[in-house]
């Protein structure tokens, strides 16, 4: 299984080759929407790490913890993990090409959304983070919630599309 460092590279590189940049608020919801379009195209968690249910909307621990530092600035660099044969320092990247293929579609329908709105997108009523948020809490938002909203997600985008 991936990690959520090996996604947010993915995204990070698919930025660069759009000449957009992305901040880490950006980067959290994009990790949290394929995380739940994997799970529901794939059938398979895009990453094992936790989500929870933040102030600013679904967020990944490990991921904003990589990437504070940017504050709301724009991200600069891949996230790094150490390699235990090598001792080296190196960003993974996603290996499975059918979890490329679900970050890919992401990037194409939100890759000209801002942070802020992501925040509204991921804020909606009856979506994973409202049904789990509560003030001051960071509650871990279930994979079961965030199925059961992505597959909606496609059965509308698939009846919008027919």
């Amino acid at each position: 299984m991936e990690n959520v460092y090996s996604v947010a590279n993915e995204f990070l590189t698919l930025a660069e080759s759009s000449n957009k940049q992305l901040t880490n608020l950006q980067l959290a919801k994009l990790c949290y929407i394929a995380h739940g379009l994997s799970l529901a195209i794939l059938n398979k968690k895009a990453f094992n790490e936790p989500v929870q249910a933040w102030k600013l909307g679904p967020v990944i621990p490990k991921l904003y913890h990589e990437f504070k530092d940017f504050g709301g600035n724009p991200i600069d660099r891949k996230a790094t993990v150490l390699d235990l044969t090598t001792f080296q320092s190196k960003a993974p990247e996603v290996q499975d090409n059918n979890l490329k293929k679900v970050i890919a579609l992401t990037w194409n329908i939100y890759k000209d959304v801002s942070g802020n709105a992501l925040v509204s997108i991921t804020h909606q009523g009856n979506t994973p983070w409202s049904l789990t948020f509560v003030s001051g809490e960071n509650k871990e938002i279930s994979d079961e919630l965030t199925l059961k909203y992505y597959k909606k997600f496609i059965e509308n985008l698939e009846h919008e599309l027919a």
